[in-house]
């Protein structure tokens, strides 16, 4: 069980925390590699045997998935790993039976309701049937994201992306087709329960009904969770809008760009997980966090730029070479898509963990609000113009107006600079994107072209940093070492991380 502890019981030393935090990243970005390689074998062997339409039905389920994940959390979890107290066992034991209550029930209502919608309802109503078993991992999360424990959380991740793809290409090949896909979620969502018990530092929680202990931790459980819900509505309602103005072939295309945008998402998502834990305990301590906010910046924007300049130099072949000609027209979005999760990951990365640490939800919450309404305000009407470039400007747009709120709430609070170390990094990839680009489409734009122009705007962006701001690579790749080395030296410890 988890014992009893006094506020801050469970507070990490400084050096402690700092070579956790740094360790956190190599080991969560180590698990995103493994993961990228993982989903790429996977989605190469699916998109050449299903078809557009099939991942529009996919997308549409998702979308049901989503929003069932963000109604049954309710930032409930968010609030346990913000606050200097360490949860208790009932707490767990009362979140995860409110989880388990609500996902139960939107599964029975979306089955019950499935059959007048034919395949697309039926599709949605299995894979929402996979929530259930998703919440079964939340008190394990919590505990060992509160505590920095990164390693069994990888095991966990990697156990359910290894089940999810073989599953889906294994009953994909088999002749299932999108069924084969569906229930892959399932599977996954299977494994990583079991992965979970196995690792929990509590062991097997079980779940109980207990309202008293839910209710203090609502009022930011609701704004936090508010805010991953405008980035669902965001997400899902450009799918849908999509879908209606454009067609289901339109949202499939955008659904594979998405996807392949997703492997340097995986980047941004370990900056992200690290910092929101790591914020909440220096913030606790009164630290001065605006060097460090200056850093994130400018690390996360040099490290993302490295790998997003490669993309976007490379789209014109790699993606028709890879995935089958029939998806070539999804490369033309690639690169606003780059640009834009450039700004905008960058800016979130340093600035979300720490608003939320300091219990600012609210500005999380309105910076979203505000990023959707760009996106859908761009989007949509420009949608029968463009076609799907469109989506990619909304995209850009959301970002911009994300990164611009997020950040000026930030330098109020704390007086970092955040503007000056985006700038460069920023426009060294977006000439190295556009040069590589150009090679690849001179050269023929195939796979072999394309990944020409894409090494390319690596070798170009990297010369151009070290012309220009040598210090920031210098930064990023010390940084980069120092996480190597905490890794490194955690595995020969004695005490699991």
């Amino acid at each position: 069980m988890v014992p009893p502890t006094p506020r801050n019981g469970d507070a990490l030393p400084r050096e402690e925390l700092k070579r956790r935090a740094s360790s956190g990243v190599f080991i969560v970005a180590s698990r995103g590699l493994v993961i990228l390689v993982m989903s790429f074998v996977g989605n190469v062997v699916v998109a050449r045997l299903l078809t557009p339409h099939d991942y529009g039905l996919v997308a549409i389920g998702m979308s049901f998935v989503y929003f069932a994940s963000v109604l049954s959390d309710g930032g409930l979890g968010a609030a346990l790993i913000r606050r200097p107290e360490p949860p208790e066992r009932q707490e767990l034991e009362a979140l995860l039976g409110l989880q388990l209550a609500v996902t139960t029930v939107l599964a029975i209502l979306v089955t019950a309701g499935a059959a007048p919608f034919g395949q697309a309802g039926w599709v949605v109503a299995l894979m929402i049937s996979s929530m259930p078993l998703a919440m079964l991992q939340f008190p394990g999360r919590i505990l060992l994201e509160r505590s920095l424990s990164y390693r069994p959380l990888a095991v966990v991740e990697l156990s359910q992306v290894f089940v999810y793809h073989a599953w889906a290409i294994t009953f994909v090949v088999a002749g299932f087709g999108v069924w084969g896909l569906a229930s892959a979620t399932v599977a996954m969502r299977a494994a990583a329960a079991i992965a979970m018990a196995a690792v929990c530092p509590a062991g097997v929680v079980r779940p109980r009904l207990g309202w008293r202990r839910i209710r203090p931790m609502l009022g930011f459980g609701v704004r936090f969770q508010a805010a991953s819900a405008t980035g669902l509505v965001q997400e899902q309602g450009l799918n849908a809008g999509i879908a209606a103005i454009a067609g289901v072939s339109t949202l499939g295309l955008w659904s594979l760009a998405k996807r392949v945008m997703d492997v340097p998402f995986l980047l941004f998502d370990a900056l992200w997980r690290v910092s929101f834990p790591t914020m909440s305990q220096l913030v606790a301590a009164d630290e001065d966090v605006a060097p460090l906010l200056e850093r994130a910046v400018s690390m996360a924007a040099v490290a993302s730029a490295l790998i997003l300049t490669g993309l976007a130099g490379s789209a014109p072949g790699f993606i028709p070479g890879v995935f089958g000609e029939q998806w070539r027209e999804a490369s033309t979005v690639i690169p606003i898509a780059c640009v834009a999760l450039t700004i905008g990951g960058s800016v979130s990365v340093a600035t979300v963990g720490y608003l939320y640490a300091v219990g600012d939800a609210a500005t999380v919450l309105r910076a979203h609000a505000l990023r959707t309404l760009a996106a859908f305000s761009v989007t949509f009407p420009l949608l029968p113009v463009l076609g799907l470039q469109a989506a990619a400007l909304g995209w850009l747009v959301s970002c911009l107006v994300d990164a611009v709120v997020l950040g000026r709430a930030t330098v109020r609070r704390t007086q970092a600079r955040l503007a000056g170390p985006l700038v460069a990094p920023l426009a060294a990839g977006v000439v190295s994107g556009a040069a590589g680009w150009v090679v690849s489409e001179v050269g023929g734009a195939d796979l072999r072209s394309g990944l020409v122009g894409g090494a390319c705007s690596v070798v170009l962006f990297l010369l151009l940093l070290l012309c220009f701001r040598a210090n920031l690579l210098r930064e990023t790749f010390g940084f980069a070492r120092d996480a190597v080395r905490g890794a490194l030296s955690r595995r020969r410890a004695t005490t699991p991380a």
